[in-house]
C-alpha cells in the first residue's frame, strides 16, 4: 500500500497545466518580443522622417542663401540708389527753402520796376524772411490803396496792410507835394515767420500810433 501511494506521487495526474504554463510564458515573451520590435521599428522611422525633414529644410535654406547670395548686390545698389534720391529730394526741399524769400523779393523788384505811374515812390525797402516793408511817398491814400493791391496780388502774399500814413515833408515826387503822403506798406508772405524776427512784427503799428 505504501508503495503504491508513493507511485502514485510521483506521477502527474494534470499534465495539460504544466504545458498550459509553458505556452502562456511563451506568448508573453512573444508579445513582448513583438512589443519592442514595434518600438525600434517606430522609433527607426521616426529618425529616418527626422532625418529626411532636416535634409529638406538644410536643401531649402542652401537655396535660399544663394538666391539672396546673388540678390544682395542689387538691393545693396537699390538702397543706395534709394538713399542718395532721398539725400538729394531732401536738399532740394532745403534749397527751395532757403532760396524762397529772395524769389519773392525778385517778384516783388519786377512788380515795382513795372509800376508806371508817379503817384507813388518807393523810398525804402527791407525785405525779411516773411516779410518786407517799404516806405514810400504818395500822392494820396486812393493811390496808396490802389498801389498795395497790385502789390497784394503778388504770388506768396497772404497779407498786406498800411500801418503808417502821414503828411510828407519836402516830397518832390508827388504830384502836388502839398498833399503828398508818406506811407509805411507791409507785405507778409507764405509761410511762418522766424521766432526770433516776430516781436518787430508790431513796430510799425506802434509807430503809426504815435
Amino acid at each position: 500500500m505504501t508503495a503504491a501511494r508513493r507511485s502514485l506521487a510521483g506521477f502527474n495526474l494534470l499534465p495539460h497545466r504544466q504545458r498550459d504554463a509553458r505556452l502562456a510564458r511563451r506568448r508573453r515573451y512573444l508579445e513582448w518580443v513583438s512589443a519592442a520590435l514595434c518600438a525600434c521599428v517606430a522609433v527607426a522611422l521616426l529618425m529616418t522622417w527626422q532625418a529626411f525633414e532636416r535634409s529638406r529644410l538644410d536643401r531649402e535654406r542652401s537655396a535660399l542663401e544663394q538666391k539672396f547670395a546673388v540678390l544682395a548686390s542689387p538691393l545693396a545698389e537699390h538702397a543706395r540708389l534709394t538713399g542718395e534720391a532721398r539725400n538729394e529730394r531732401l536738399q532740394n526741399e532745403r534749397a527751395a527753402a532757403l532760396s524762397e524769400p529772395l524769389v519773392h523779393l525778385l517778384d516783388l523788384l519786377d512788380a515795382l520796376s513795372e509800376e508806371s505811374s508817379d503817384s507813388v515812390v518807393v523810398k525804402q525797402l527791407r525785405h525779411r524772411e516773411r516779410d518786407t516793408e517799404l516806405l514810400a511817398a504818395s500822392a494820396d491814400h486812393a493811390a496808396s490803396a490802389a498801389w498795395l493791391n497790385r502789390l497784394a496780388a503778388l504770388k506768396g502774399v497772404k497779407d498786406s496792410d498800411l500801418s503808417d500814413v502821414h503828411r510828407a515833408t519836402n516830397v518832390t515826387h508827388a504830384t502836388d507835394p502839398a498833399t503828398a503822403l508818406e506811407i509805411t506798406a507791409h507785405l507778409k508772405w507764405d509761410g511762418a515767420p522766424a521766432k526770433s524776427r516776430a516781436p518787430r512784427a508790431s513796430s510799425p503799428n506802434t509807430r503809426g500810433n504815435k
